[in-house]
């Protein structure tokens, strides 16, 4: 009896170790919450994902779409590329009208992932411009983030680098508010990327290695491989080739995370580059070939060709060298954003290296001529941007200074006075003493209240305009969505932004965009009512706050401003019109808060600039 009952529990032991785990997990794992561990272990995770795929069918829609949105995830980080390009063209075709917002933006983000590696970089901008829209009107923050800052990297491949920089800004100042320490660490990481391009290669080592330090803290092995190749390939452009070595040999014992061997191309892209730049070109080929073999990103293999054609021409080994030109010049001719990029134009200074090595000295001088015309135009293009962007810095720092001199001479100009009047007072005649102390009293209190008044304006006046600061605005509208219901009270806000105020500056003077600034500001001030907030909350950038005005009339208010501007003269010698962009939004059941109140309004500036310039445009919110 007793071994019948002993065979009786082994056999139910074995029943249960063999019941279908995945019958077990279907109601256990939540697919939505996997994102810290997928990062946290990217290859352990996508086995366990690859464990449920035989009863994956059997879920609901929604889990099955957010199995497989988790799976890409997974095969993005462990570099699976086929199989994640698979994933995601298999999960958007389950994509419908009912398909929840962050799925629907996860899947835009991916295929831009693939659109850009595949060199398809105008697609890439359009679909990731698409997630962020589709991220902002759903509210979802860090996608928009994300978004944001992926497109500000694609935007970086093609040389755009002027609304790179601005949408990064954006971006980090978003994901500081969040505190959310791995969007930030991803979005230094992609300033690290765009300062390398820029050959800003201190700032760009800096961003790296904060983003390394904060990927380290988070041990997410995939992203501390990223930021150290970001690291190596740096120190490579910046030509200290041993550092750079290092830092790729540490790369590629931090890539042992997954087992795919294609991971290695990348080490070996970035060690043949180093080799070749370095002069050691017996051993670059023999890496660069290896590099070749492996399953590489097209326009990382335009750049080995170019580097294999120069070593090959040392050699002068010129047929396989002009095979290799031949071979880069193919993949530029598929990839159309990159021509008249640095990548693209170095083809010429090296077409020019292979026609003098064959004899052919005037045509290598015609190469080399072309080679310099167009670098030298790219060089001035990108230098004066950030020579335009570092003479701003500092002349706002001057202006700081300068203006607190100018107060702190008011108040000892003041204080000096206030000493003359009670001097004089002291020295009046005794017989109207009780006067003459009334009117010190007196004139202490003016003096107080006057100098009161003076710090207030400091503290909430914008010095340029003349009109509320920032600081002031936001407030105002926090105490008045705090002190009222945000569902019934009315209220709009209007959002200026002055149309391509950088070419101003640039053709005109600073001088000239302060005139202008100072211009809009009057305009403002004849157009909006008392009871209106108005104010300059940035470079040429303003907000006015309409409380107790529906977002009708705000519309009404806004043509009137919008009239005034194309009917005034603000730059009286300028050939071209000044224009603005409005964006309206207003209070409403679905937007509560200021901060979603000022991303409506924004939007629909950035709608506005979009459709044109000169306009407004109102939020409409979704329904």
């Amino acid at each position: 009896m007793t071994k019948a009952l002993q065979a009786c529990y082994a056999t139910l032991f074995i029943l249960l170790l063999n019941f279908p785990v995945a019958a077990v997990a279907k109601g256990a794992v939540n697919f939505s919450d996997m994102e810290h561990e997928i990062n946290l272990q990217p290859w352990r995770t996508y086995q366990k994902l690859l464990g449920l795929q035989s009863t994956a069918e059997s879920y609901d829609e929604l889990t099955y779409l957010w199995w497989l949105v988790r799976k890409a995830q997974a095969e993005n980080l462990i570099y699976f590329y086929d199989e994640f390009n698979q994933t995601v063209k298999q999960a958007n075709s389950l994509i419908n009208g009912n398909t929840p917002p962050e799925i629907q933006t996860r899947l835009l983000f991916f295929q831009g992932l693939i659109e850009r590696r595949n060199g398809q970089f105008s697609d890439a901008i359009v679909t990731f411009t698409e997630a962020l829209k589709l991220a902002n009107n759903a509210k979802l923050s860090s996608l928009y983030i994300f978004a944001k800052q992926e497109l500000a990297y694609t935007q970086t491949l093609t040389e755009v680098y002027t609304s790179s920089l601005l949408d990064m800004q954006a971006a980090y100042i978003e994901a500081f508010a969040l505190q959310d320490q791995y969007l930030i660490a991803t979005i230094n990481e992609t300033y690290g990327a765009i300062y390398g391009y820029l050959d800003d290669f201190e700032q760009s080592i800096a961003y790296y290695q904060r983003a390394l330090d904060g990927y380290q803290n988070l041990q997410y092995p995939a992203h501390i491989a990223e930021a150290l190749y970001g690291l190596a390939s740096t120190y490579r452009y910046w030509k200290k080739y041993d550092i750079a070595i290092k830092y790729f040999k540490k790369y590629q014992q931090q890539i042992g995370y997954t087992p795919n061997s294609n991971i290695s191309f990348f080490s070996a892209y970035g060690l043949g580059m180093t080799l070749a730049e370095k002069g050691d070109c017996e051993q670059a080929l023999s890496v660069i070939k290896q590099a070749l073999a492996l399953k590489g990103v097209k326009d990382y293999n335009a750049e080995l060709y170019k580097r294999q054609a120069s070593c090959l021409i040392s050699f002068s080994q010129l047929a396989a060298a002009e095979q290799a030109l031949a071979s880069a010049d193919a993949i530029f001719a598929e990839m159309p954003e990159l021509r008249g990029t640095t990548w693209q134009i170095e083809l010429l200074k090296i077409k020019a290296e292979l026609a003098h090595a064959h004899g052919q000295h005037e045509s290598a001088y015609e190469l080399l001529k072309q080679y310099n015309e167009q670098y030298i135009q790219l060089l001035i293009k990108n230098s004066t941007q950030r020579l335009l962007e570092v003479r701003a810095n500092q002349e706002g720092e001057r202006k700081t200074v300068s203006e607190d001199l100018q107060r702190k001479s008011e108040k000892i100009a003041q204080l000096q006075q206030e000493r003359m009047q009670t001097i004089n007072a002291q020295h009046a005649n005794f017989n109207v003493f009780v006067a003459v102390i009334a009117l010190i009293v007196l004139l202490v209190i003016v003096a107080q209240y006057r100098s009161n008044r003076k710090m207030q304006l400091l503290t909430i006046k914008d010095p340029l305009s003349g009109l509320y600061n920032r600081r002031y605005i936001f407030d105002y509208l926090n105490d008045a969505v705090a002190h009222g219901n945000a569902d019934k009270m009315q209220l709009s806000i209007i959002l200026i932004d002055i149309d391509d105020f950088k070419k101003i500056n640039d053709r005109h003077g600073h001088p000239v965009g302060d005139e202008v600034i100072r211009k809009v500001a009057d305009v403002g001030r004849e157009v909006f009512r008392q009871e209106d907030i108005f104010g300059r909350i940035g470079g040429e950038e303003f907000l006015c706050v309409l409380p107790r005005t529906e977002i009708g009339a705000a519309e009404q208010i806004a043509e009137r401003f919008l009239t005034l501007i194309n009917q005034s003269t603000l730059v009286k010698w300028a050939h071209e019109p000044i224009t603005v962009s409005i964006g309206i939004a207003a209070l409403s059941s679905q937007c509560h808060d200021i901060n979603q109140l000022y991303i409506n309004a924004d939007q629909a500036l950035y709608q506005a600039k979009g459709l044109g310039k000169n306009q407004i445009n109102v939020f409409n919110s979704p329904a």
